[in-house]
């Protein structure tokens, strides 16, 4: 387990993932408990040159199939400060060499790398994936499901403590993400769908879909042994009518992130943000805290 201390708070972060925050009245932090990384806008899966997609048409992020990778020094520079103990969610389109060393400098400056890696790229990127995870290089790893992809991920996989498959509601049926319960799948995290990327101005709330994970959401919690969420995910499925005031004000640890895109050289509120600052003009600290206020 590892302890610090943030601002006013404590912080405990546990071997299977759980974060806990102590602190008296209001919550006051120094910088944030994690930051969401963009590394590459390459993806296998993305928009070929010629302007078509591949495989995922909703992508917020708008991967292309010629996309690059970002200057990992440049990142260094950006994030040397931060202490011990800060986690860091870094979306791997392509699991370079670079992104590799990229990592281990990570775990040398004491972060907590989280990866989140498309399931038809496991069986590409099978090697660095279990020697990261082997080298404690990677403590969280998240996989982006594809329903319309086999499902073929190794057993070594579904039975790492820390491994988490990300559905996006609406996207996704609910039905299908119920049935990653009979393939081994233990813990979810569903993602509001995003009006962003590829999929700016294709979110109705009002579909079947939607409507059928508003009904049903709640039956994921008798399914898998963790069900979490985005921020927007919360709000779509309006998740907080199923905890009475004092649980929710337990479990919802509230938004102490934000996002960089390495590759563009900003910061934002969220990947799904048009907000963005030029990382030039300010430290993480100082954006922070802006951000915050």
């Amino acid at each position: 387990m590892i302890k610090y201390t943030n601002g006013n708070a404590e912080i405990s972060l546990h071997e299977d993932g759980t974060r806990i925050i102590e602190f008296e009245d209001t919550l006051k932090l120094d910088y944030p408990l994690n930051i969401d990384i963009r590394v590459s806008t390459q993806c296998s899966f993305g928009m070929k040159p010629d302007g078509t997609s591949v495989l995922c048409t909703f992508c917020h992020e708008s991967a292309k199939t010629n996309g690059t990778e970002c200057d990992y020094e440049l990142l260094k520079l950006k994030l040397q400060d931060l202490p011990k103990g800060i986690e860091l969610a870094i979306g791997c389109n392509n699991f370079t060499i670079n992104l590799y060393e990229f990592l281990q400098w990570c775990k040398e400056k004491g972060f907590v790398c989280n990866l989140t890696v498309n399931q038809g790229h496991i069986k590409r990127d099978l090697q660095k994936i279990t020697s990261a995870i082997s080298d404690g290089i990677i403590k969280g790893l998240g996989i982006s499901y594809r329903s319309s992809l086999k499902f073929d991920v190794p057993d070594f996989i579904l039975n790492y403590e820390n491994t988490v498959f990300h559905v996006i509601s609406g996207i996704d049926s609910i039905e299908e993400v119920k049935s990653l319960k009979d393939l081994g799948v233990k813990k979810v995290l569903i993602l509001g769908e995003k009006d962003f990327g590829f999929n700016k101005g294709n979110v109705d709330l009002s579909t079947t879909k939607h409507k059928h994970w508003l009904w049903y959401v709640r039956q994921l919690f008798d399914l898998f042994q963790v069900v979490s969420f985005d921020n927007l995910g919360l709000e779509q499925l309006q998740i907080k009518r199923f905890f009475n005031s004092r649980d929710w004000n337990v479990f919802n640890q509230g938004e102490h992130s934000f996002y960089i895109n390495a590759v563009d050289c900003y910061f934002a509120p969220s990947s799904r943000s048009d907000n963005k600052e030029h990382w030039d003009n300010l430290s993480v600290y100082d954006y922070f805290k802006k951000f915050k206020n």
